[in-house]
């Protein structure tokens, strides 16, 4: 089993109290600025929005020949794209800076990456508890011994390609989503939740995601 670190970034703020004088005109300061900001905001949505299909279309032509018939035959609904193919369209776009390498790895076709836990506030590592067929597979795959101190995640072969990326994508979300799910729900025995931090899971489904909506445009953008 090959495991790979995770150390999440924690911060922290405390504000102190305002003094009595010139609270109002501070706060209204502040209520000015959020709504200048809002709208910076707002308006920075519409011009992305308006240039999303242009900037799909853009990023396709940099694609190579075969990346590009991948795309076409996606979009023909066509479940014929086998992994390689699929694997080296996802590089693709880690190259040119579409996706990060966390989403790469996480889309990849040939595995699935599982987190085995996270570390605690005091530096204790948490581990999940898992489903039986994730446990399974792992156990009987690469002879887990439990996690290393150092080495949070863990990954198991999978199976279940049949030609359709953004379905077999789909299935592994929903998969994530259930266990997430189970894992909030969990509680110790006085009552307190188990787990208290779920985000190695919720990046993973964040990437798929990401892809998944990526690839749908550049489908579309073919047309």
């Amino acid at each position: 089993m090959k495991l790979y670190g995770y150390d999440p970034s924690q911060s922290s703020y405390r504000a102190g109290p305002l003094p009595p004088s010139g609270r109002n005109t501070i706060s209204s300061f502040a209520e000015e600025v959020k709504k200048t900001a809002r709208a910076a905001a707002a308006e920075r949505e519409k011009d992305t929005l308006e240039l999303a299909k242009d900037d799909a279309a853009a990023l396709r032509d940099r694609l190579t020949p075969v990346s590009k018939n991948v795309l076409d035959r996606m979009e023909a609904g066509k479940s014929n794209v086998n992994k390689d193919e699929w694997t080296a369209l996802c590089k693709e776009l880690e190259t040119l800076g579409a996706i990060s390498k966390d989403d790469f790895q996480f889309t990849r076709a040939d595995f699935h990456f599982i987190p085995l836990g996270y570390q605690g506030e005091n530096g204790e590592f948490i581990k999940y508890d898992m489903p039986p067929m994730l446990k399974n597979k792992l156990l009987d795959r690469h002879h887990t011994q439990g996690p290393e101190a150092d080495g949070l995640w863990a990954f198991l072969d999978e199976d279940g390609w049949k030609g359709d990326p953004l379905a077999y994508l789909d299935n592994w979300v929903s998969s994530l989503y259930s266990w997430r799910s189970d894992l909030a729900r969990a509680r110790n025995g006085d009552g307190t939740p188990k787990y208290s931090d779920f985000s190695p899971i919720t990046n993973q489904i964040n990437s798929c995601r990401k892809v998944m909506d990526l690839v749908k445009e550049l489908c579309q953008s073919g047309i």
